[in-house]
Formats: structure tokens, sequence, C-alpha cells
């Protein structure tokens, strides 16, 4: 018999995870939010519409009680969970990149458990997320008794799980951080440079996206150190001194993106041998941040 959970906060992330688990055999005993429309949409969204509150006390009849909710709400939800009383050997879980799973607890609960969850995945509305978490590695982090039942609890969700420690979790969560969030805003930095010959940003970005699928589909089948092109890559330093004198009409954070990643692209190069040192130099210089 699989183990009975809670959910409190139906987000994009905690529908797609109640869905799934549902799916997978796990009941559902509770969906929590303190919208009451908003519990519902979620529960049927999850397949179990009597399971729909705005009573956080159901929550605490699951053996697995889920807190997918703000980073910054966790410890005071988890404050609230613990006065309302938890059965001993309740499993609290989060589903934050950043924070450890013992935000959950105090030191005065010796007999729960906690967990974090960090899917490796962008959540951009429920569907998505359930569409996208399996087949995408998930980290499991907390109570060394705890963590079978996390890696458990991933592979019922069609995920990957991996381990990490605590004390990972900042550098982990950068990782996630600079590749999914600074993508789209590299991207919305490229459709502002492109809009300036002219374009609507909108369009811009229509007319950039077979660039950026193609890309991607580099990047996934080669990995970065060999998916890189371009002037960088090349050695082409009249481009590139063009590029720059042309970005200097435009607003001054989108040269210091071009100069930072530029700088980047340069040591990628060098390291897979397109660039020599000589002309590695040169492109770093004149990527430098300007005096």
């Amino acid at each position: 018999m699989k183990e009975s959970f809670a959910l409190i906060g139906p987000g994009r992330v905690g529908q797609a995870v109640a869905r799934l688990l549902v799916e997978a055999g796990y009941p559902l005993l509770a969906l929590v939010s303190r919208d009451e429309t908003r519990a519902r949409q979620a529960a049927r969204f999850a397949g179990c519409p009597q399971a729909a509150s705005t009573d956080l006390q159901r929550a605490t009849a699951a053996r697995l009680i889920m807190l997918a909710v703000p980073d910054d709400q966790l410890r005071p939800l988890a404050a609230r969970l613990h006065r309302l009383g938890l059965q001993p050997g309740t499993l609290l879980i989060h589903f934050s990149g950043f924070h450890p799973a013992d935000i959950l607890l105090t030191d005065a609960e010796q007999q729960l458990q906690a967990l974090a969850i960090h899917p490796l995945q962008t959540f951009a509305d429920a569907v998505m997320g359930t569409h996208n978490l399996p087949g995408s590695p998930c980290s499991v982090e907390g109570s060394p008794e705890a963590l079978s039942r996390g890696e458990e609890l991933v592979e019922a969700l069609g995920g990957i799980p991996f381990r990490l420690r605590g004390e990972q979790k900042a550098l982990y969560h950068a990782a996630a951080c600079v590749l999914s969030n600074n993508l789209v805003a590299n991207t919305r930095a490229a459709c502002e440079i492109f809009a300036a010959c002219g374009f609507e940003r909108e369009q811009a970005f229509e007319l950039l996206k077979p660039l950026l699928s193609g890309t991607l589909r580099s990047l996934t089948t080669l990995g970065p150190d060999l998916a890189l092109t371009g002037p960088l890559s090349r050695g082409d330093i009249q481009t590139v001194t063009a590029h720059l004198d042309a970005l200097a009409k435009l607003p001054d954070d989108l040269q210091q993106i071009y100069r930072v990643l530029g700088r980047k692209a340069v040591q990628i190069g060098l390291e897979r041998g397109s660039l020599d040192k000589k002309t590695a130099g040169m492109l770093s210089r004149l990527l430098a941040p300007p005096d």
C-alpha cells in the first residue's frame, strides 16, 4: 500500500506533483490552499476533487506532507504544522532547490523526518510541468533514513533521483538558475538588440526562435564545449569590435551581457583549441569591462 499524501500550495509545481503521484497510485488525502476556488481547481486537476480544502488540519492525517510554497513561506508554514500536531513518522517534504530539508524540522521533533526534492526542470504551468517532469533529474536531500523514500517518490513521478548534501544546495541552485533563468533573460536581451533594427520585440522573438531551437539541439547533442559557433569561436576580432560599437548605442546592460558571456565563450574556444592564446588574449582584452 502506497503512503497517503497531502499537498499544501497548489501552484505549478504542486499541481504537477499531485497529479503525477495520484496517477502512480498514491492516495491524496488533502490538497490545501488558502483560496477555496484554487483548491478546488487544483484538486480536479490532480484527479481528486474531494481532496480540496482550506483547512490545514486535514493535511496532518497524511504520512507524507508536501509543502509546495515559496521559499520564504517554508519555515513559518512548517511551524504551523508542528503546532497542529503531527503523527510520529510523518515525512515533511518541500520542493525548494535552495533550502535544506531540515528547515522543516524543530529541535523538539525527534520522530519526524524531512526531505527536499527538487526537479531540475522548468514549470511554466502545471500542464507543462506534468509533461516535463517525467525523465527529469531530481535532487533528493534530507534525513538519511528518509532518502530512500524520497528516491521512491521521484521514481513514482517519473524522475531520475540523485542525492545532494544540504551544504551543496546553494551552488546547485545557482547552477540551475544560470542555465534556466538566465537563458530566458539572455533571450530577452537578444530580442531587445534585434528590435533595435526596427522590429517589434515580439517579431524579433519569432525570427530568433529557429536559431534558439537549433542551438538547443546542438547543445543537447554535442555539449557546451562543442556546440559553440560564431565570431568568438572563430576569433573574428573585427566582427566583435563592430558588435561592441553597435551595442554602445543601446542600453548599457546589453553590452555588459555581451561582454560577460563573450569572455566565457573565449574561454571555451581556447580550451577546445579553436582559438590560439594570442587571439584569445586579444578578444579577452576587447571584451573586458570598459574603464
